[in-house]
């Protein structure tokens, strides 16, 4: 039974956080309804059914009331003993703070220790004429007295009146507020059951788009745009399937590539058989009749006669250079069939650098510690590596540089290919020249055919790889041309 790929995961998980948010905000919404709406059923009952706060509120009124009274007769009753200071007030019952006045003037005054004012509620100031003697030019005087409850006493008495106003504002709300909580209740839970839809939706979205991108994607590469790429940068299946897309895209333009090569390749050396066939049949004529011309001319005129050796020794040469040519023509129209067997490239490397002791002072190699097996034609294999270090080292003597030519292998097992990379420290190859260098007659070369580039191509494409240049310069400052065949 196979186990759940990351998508079906994240699709399932998205499933239950979905449903565990539906449920349980719709749950949290219940429980709080339920919640408020039995308090309110205490309360009302409470309420209802004792009016305990209201007559403890009666009873606080009645006692301050009471108190304000009493504290008004026993401001009177002081003010007619005419005390000489208000000094001899200290001890009454509720007073906190006296002063005797004459008019608007203090001349005397008292007030309690701060400890016991903060815990007191003062009233108002209770203002009383103090009996004045007749026979006496005293200017008339009174006694300003205030009393006060204790603070706590007076804070219980506004808390239970406030109390009581909101258990008032509470029952006359009982009867809207439940169907207000209910009301709430319904709107939290169509809430819940439409954003979860929607909240599903958008995930589900994120997965379709994905779908939808590779889709398009398809559909241009059945067009015939190999250049699409949907470059996913997730680990699901889904993002799994878009990398797979992605490299076999790129395989499938490499391939392309490689066919048309293969196509062209195909009609080069149809072209190069019918030349090589054309030159190649006059040219012994024409040298044997220059041979005879030259020969049966038995006169004794210098001049003629070293005219006559001239044109025979130009003949030569060009005849000469002509058979080299038809030897490259024939050599490119019957590339011989590859037939690989698996091979150490590395060891196949080193031992053709030693078997060519002309290119030993120029060449180094850098294999790997670990054999780099792939299947590879010897003989053709070798070729490759003649041609492109004899380009490389050429390239730079035209440069007119010493020749440092490098030759790694290594093993790219992410692509499943083994790659042999030369680079040398000529003067590159420009990018204008890397879209035509393999291609057959191309060549910068004085005397060159421009086959070499293009035998090299062909036998990398027949063991299926290839041939490229790289478009970052090479370490040594030239260029690098990278082989790679399957391993």
């Amino acid at each position: 039974m196979r186990l759940p790929g990351r998508l079906e995961w994240k699709i399932l998980g998205a499933m239950i956080l979905v449903a565990g948010l539906a449920v349980g905000t719709a749950a949290f919404a219940l429980s709080y309804t339920l919640r408020r709406v039995a308090a309110f059923a205490v309360h009302q009952h409470e309420v209802g059914g004792s009016s305990t706060a209201a007559r403890a509120a009666a009873i606080f009124g009645a006692y301050f009331t009471e108190r304000k009274d009493d504290f008004r007769r026993r401001a009177e009753e002081i003010a007619s003993t005419r005390p000489p200071s208000v000094s001899q007030l200290v001890g009454v019952d509720g007073l906190v703070r006296a002063r005797m006045l004459e008019g608007a003037q203090a001349v005397d005054q008292w007030e309690a220790n701060p400890e016991v004012v903060s815990r007191a509620r003062e009233g108002k100031p209770i203002l009383v004429e103090l009996p004045s003697d007749a026979s006496s030019n005293e200017p008339q005087r009174f006694l300003e007295l205030t009393f006060a409850i204790p603070k706590e006493l007076y804070d219980n008495y506004q808390a239970l009146r406030e109390a009581i106003e909101r258990e008032k504002e509470l029952d006359r709300a009982y009867d809207a507020v439940i169907p207000r909580f209910l009301r709430d209740y319904f709107v939290v839970v169509v809430c819940v059951v439409s954003v979860a839809p929607l909240f599903g939706l958008l995930i589900a979205r994120q997965v379709t788009k994905r779908l939808a991108r590779l889709r398009d994607a398809a559909s241009r590469v059945g067009e015939g745009d190999l250049s699409v790429r949907v470059a996913p940068t997730g680990k699901d299946e889904l993002d799994q399937l878009g990398r797979a897309f992605d490299h076999m895209v790129t395989e499938l333009g490499d391939t392309r590539s490689r066919l048309e090569y293969l196509q062209k390749v195909s009609a080069w050396q149809e072209v190069a058989r019918r030349l090589a066939h054309e030159i190649k049949n006059p040219l012994t004529p024409i040298q044997l009749a220059m041979q005879e011309l030259a020969s049966k001319y038995a006169g004794d005129d210098p001049a003629y006669r070293k005219l006559l050796d001239t044109a025979q020794e130009i003949m030569h040469e060009e005849i000469t250079s002509l058979r080299r040519l038809v030897e490259d023509f024939s050599a490119f129209a019957k590339l011989q069939k590859v037939e690989p067997e698996p091979q150490d490239l590395s060891a196949l490397v080193s031992e053709f650098v030693r078997l060519h002791p002309e290119w030993q002072p120029h060449v180094r190699v850098q294999g790997t510690t670990v054999p780099v097996i792939a299947p590879c034609d010897r003989t053709l294999f070798r070729r490759i590596l003649a041609n492109l270090i004899e380009n490389a080292v050429q390239a730079v003597e035209g440069a007119g540089r010493a020749p440092d030519v490098r030759i790694a292998v290594e093993a790219r097992r992410h692509r499943g290919r083994a790659a042999v990379i030369i680079d040398d420290n000529g003067p590159g190859v420009s990018a204008a020249e890397r879209q035509r260098i393999f291609d057959p007659y191309v060549t910068n070369k004085d005397g060159g055919t421009g086959l070499g580039l293009a035998i090299v191509r062909k036998i990398a494409i027949d063991h299926g790889g290839d041939v490229t240049v790289s478009d970052a310069p090479s370490p040594l400052g030239g260029a690098r041309f990278v082989v790679e065949i399957p391993m």
